[in-house]
């Protein structure tokens, strides 16, 4: 998840002028990422392996939110075939119905995805 978002962070950079993104690794376990449009914070987040409910992937809206918050968590599950992610599923992050177990790419993706919701107006 960490080098897809140094990665988008790049490309969302390189082919948005006006538009300046700070990834930041904060230890082993966490990373916060941060997008500026025109010199203003528009977007950032925090994600960090356990959070608030000790297991799982935690994303926080902010790139200064409390190791104890959380607005999404994805937790590890298995079926008889496979382990996937699982996401607590924030109805209001807009979380497609029905499709509820991610891979690890579908999962940063998924977060990506609730970092520039900003940016997109929603």
């Amino acid at each position: 998840m960490e080098r897809f978002f140094q990665g988008s962070l790049s490309e969302l950079q390189a082919r948005n002028q006006g538009i300046e993104a700070r990834f930041r690794k904060v230890d082993g376990n966490s990373f916060t990422a941060a997008i500026y449009q025109y010199g203003a914070k528009a977007a950032a987040c925090s994600v960090r392996l356990g959070g608030m409910l000790g297991n799982g992937i935690a994303f926080s809206d902010g790139d200064k939110a409390p190791a104890n918050s959380m607005n999404e968590s994805l937790s590890v599950e298995n079926d008889d075939q496979k382990l996937f992610l699982r996401p607590m599923g924030m109805p209001h992050f807009g979380f497609p119905e029905g499709n509820d177990t991610l891979s690890d790419e579908g999962a940063a993706e998924y977060y990506w995805s609730l970092l520039i919701r900003p940016l997109q107006g929603n």
